[in-house]
């Protein structure tokens, strides 16, 4: 299933998310928006290892490799993002 969406959740900037989630798996997930995040090659990176994450559990996911790579963030969250990747599959399963 491909999403596409965008969000602004409580406490982030605007959030563009796509992904491509195939038995409840997230394949692939590229994330744009208004948001800061540096080094953007470290984030790069994030985006790439959430491959394999479930949608319910890319908060922490996001937020643990975040840490991880050392990058700074603002704008975005682990919680922000997982809450329109899920609102966005809960509203395309439902069409």
């Amino acid at each position: 299933m491909r999403i596409e969406a965008m969000g602004k959740p409580p406490g982030c900037k605007l959030i563009r998310l796509a992904a491509d989630i195939e038995n409840g798996i997230i394949k692939t997930l590229r994330i744009r928006g208004d948001f800061f995040a540096s080094p953007e090659e470290g984030f790069d990176r994030v985006e790439e290892r959430l491959s394999g994450t479930s949608p319910a559990e890319l908060a922490a996911a996001f937020d643990a490799l975040i840490e991880e790579e050392g990058i700074a963030v603002s704008g975005i969250s682990g919680a922000g993002l997982e809450a329109v990747l899920l609102s966005a599959r809960e509203t395309k399963g439902r069409s």
